[in-house]
């Protein structure tokens, strides 16, 4: 339950601590004293969105606390699970800080915004206004029905199960385009493929291949110069010869002259050097070969290397060969693709099929539990002074969907003579909320929430149907904690405790303010909502009958 709650720098609250009690508790106010301030402040505290706004100094931090008495309501498993201490006092923290900053807290350890929200669905269940509008809708409508009969847990599985399938549904339409896509490009990718590899490329081929292109297009000149260097260094009219018949003409006066010695030497030397460039010149002559056609070949594959890398925009063959890896892989992707599409196919099948089966039993399950259901809810409708009123749930299978294939209407009729019909077609808005109320109470019991709030459940009813629907509060304070802001003082009266909002105003500064009251303080506060502004003895006299009553 809730014990205490502490608010600072709110919207129009400055600064609140109230403490809470078991049982049915009221709050009541004229209206725009600022009443769902404290509604807004709950929700905000259970993981609502915030934002700058919400600041009543905007250069201050807002701050609200909450705190849990949690024995007995089995929640250690869930704390262990988010890793966060368990203590049976807990304490809730959410604080928004000028900047637009917020953070929240468990037992002063920080937690994402789902971990609070999870937890506080889990403690506090809070039906505002606009939750009635709500149950015109079909989707909100069926939850309900699973809440009352206890299907949530599974509802959240079979959800699991239907996202699981559907993104395998997605992932096999993909590989199922992309297997369509490689097959209509197919026959070019394996075009692409076969021309790269009978072109048999190798890395640096090119520059080598330019080379000897270069040297076979000037073979004959390159023969042509090696004869030359040879008859010139080694020939009979060459230079060799030209040095052997000088060393014979001084080779006697170097005899008796050393340095014509010293120079002999010198042309011994130059002989023999001359004749080895003859013999060298000779032999890379010899070596050098004129073909024409070799030339052509050498001509004809720079041509195909130039040809590929402009076709494919590569630079060089590096580039050339990285694209032929690529298409290699491309072209086996659609073999790849064709396995992945059918291991996909039966991952989705095989899901498809879970879906299908634990839908059934959920259906299945829901069909048992709507009438029993809906006979629990009319008996609570004729507690809160619709003696004909009929209520149903007309259910059908619709698409598959992530709550199932059951498709719930919820049918009703205040009047015997008319027969049920959806709730958006024929009930009133008191009418609604007094649905509302029997269906939150059943809920509420079979979800076994510690706390339950209600935003003015009481719109559209007066008189004795307000009596039943303080009592039937009453009662439900007797269970759990229930926290109403309400109007009518019929139910106010039935309350264990009595909170009253009041605002007032400080220069230009307005500021809400909460206050506990007892006895006597009650007393006037419901008889001046049974007389207005003017309290009459009359209407103190029925507020202390009202009380009596309770």
């Amino acid at each position: 339950m809730l014990t205490r709650i502490a608010i600072s720098n709110y919207l129009l609250i400055e600064s609140l601590e109230l403490d809470w009690h078991q049982g049915l508790t009221t709050i009541t106010g004229e209206t725009g004293s600022g009443k769902s301030v404290l509604i807004g402040a709950l929700e905000l505290a259970l993981g609502a969105r915030a934002d700058a706004g919400l600041l009543r100094d905007p250069k201050k931090r807002c701050a609200i606390e909450l705190e849990l008495d949690l024995d007995g309501l089995g929640l250690e498993a869930w704390f262990a699970s988010n890793e966060l201490p368990f203590e049976e006092h807990a304490l809730l923290r959410r604080q928004l800080d000028p900047g637009g900053r917020s953070r929240a807290f468990v037992n002063d350890t920080p937690v994402r915004l789902e971990q609070l929200r999870e937890l506080g669905e889990r403690l506090i269940h809070i039906h505002s206004q606009h939750h009635t509008l709500l149950l015109n809708d079909a989707r909100f409508q069926l939850g309900l029905v699973d809440q009352l009969a206890g299907h949530t847990e599974a509802v959240k599985k079979l959800g699991s199960l239907y996202a699981e399938w559907r993104t395998a549904q997605k992932e096999l339409q993909d590989a199922r385009d992309q297997q369509q896509r490689a097959l209509a490009e197919s026959d070019f990718v394996r075009f692409q493929l076969e021309e790269l590899e009978q072109a048999a490329i190798t890395e640096g081929e090119q520059a080598r291949i330019e080379e000897d292109l270069r040297l076979a297009e000037h073979a004959s000149e390159r023969a042509e110069a090696y004869r030359a260097i040879e008859e010139g260094a080694a020939g009979d009219q060459g230079a060799a010869m030209l040095l052997q018949r000088l060393r014979a003409l001084v080779a006697k006066a170097a005899r008796i002259d050393p340095q014509l010695a010293a120079l002999l030497t010198r042309v011994e030397s130059a002989t023999i050097e001359l004749k080895d460039i003859g013999d060298e010149a000779a032999q890379l002559a010899s070596s050098v070969e004129v073909d024409p056609a070799r030339a052509d070949r050498l001509r004809e594959r720079v041509d195909l290397l130039i040809r590929l890398q402009q076709k494919h925009r590569a630079k060089d063959e590096a580039e050339l060969l990285a694209i032929l890896a690529d298409i290699r892989q491309r072209a086996a992707s659609v073999e790849d693709l064709s396995e992945r599409c059918a291991t996909l196919e039966k991952e989705a099948q095989r899901l498809s099929d879970a879906y299908t089966k634990e839908a059934k039993v959920i259906s299945l399950a829901r069909t048992k539990a709507i009438k029993p259901l809906s006979n629990k809810v009319e008996a609570l409708l004729h507690q809160l002074g619709m003696p004909h009123g009929i209520f149903q749930f007309d259910q059908r299978q619709g698409e598959a969907g992530p709550l199932g294939t059951d498709q719930v209407r919820a049918l009703f009729t205040a009047n015997k003579d008319r027969a049920p019909a959806p709730l958006d077609k024929v009930a009133s808005g008191g009418e609604l909320s007094r649905v509302m109320l029997a269906l939150i109470s059943l809920a509420a019991g079979s979800r076994d929430l510690p706390v339950v709030v209600f935003d003015e459940i009481d719109t559209g009813v007066s008189g004795e149907v307000a009596d039943r629907v303080g009592e039937l509060l009453a009662a439900m304070g007797r269970d759990r904690q229930v926290i109403a802001i309400t109007h009518l003082p019929q139910i106010a009266s039935k309350a264990s405790h009595h909170l009253q909002v009041s605002k007032s105003a400080e220069g230009e500064r307005v500021r809400t303010a909460i206050d506990a009251l007892a006895h006597e303080q009650r007393v006037e506060a419901i008889a001046r909502m049974l007389s207005g502004r003017t309290v009459t003895a009359q209407a103190v006299e029925n507020a202390r009958a009202l009380l009596g009553k309770s």
